[in-house]
């Protein structure tokens, strides 16, 4: 495992960037834009590695997930989402839909 719900947001996703998750992904209409080489990716073309979720230290509202994703053609990277009541349900679900990392 990459994450961990000790670690800060920005401590896992320095720690993801260790392990050669490199790439940010944006999720828009059903599919993952990679902001490294500006590709499209549907859900067939994914893997959903590992994920956390992680509270602000000051603001217990304040919920993040963070996502690792791995893709068909070698890309990796990272994909932040607010969790909870401010969640992108359409990005949760498409993300938790993908093949899992065995």
């Amino acid at each position: 495992m990459i994450l961990s719900q000790s670690n800060t947001l920005l401590e896992d996703i320095e720690a993801a960037r260790k392990e050669g998750y490199t790439s940010d992904f944006m999720y828009q209409n059903k599919r993952l834009l990679c902001r490294t080489n500006n590709k499209w990716y549907g859900n067939e073309a994914c893997t959903l590695i590992e994920y956390c979720r992680h509270e602000g230290m000051s603001d217990p509202s304040d919920n993040s997930i963070l996502f690792l994703i791995a893709c068909n053609d070698g890309i990796k990277g990272c994909l932040t989402s607010a969790y909870g009541v401010d969640a992108d349900t359409d990005l949760i679900e498409f993300v938790l839909n993908l093949k899992k990392n065995k």
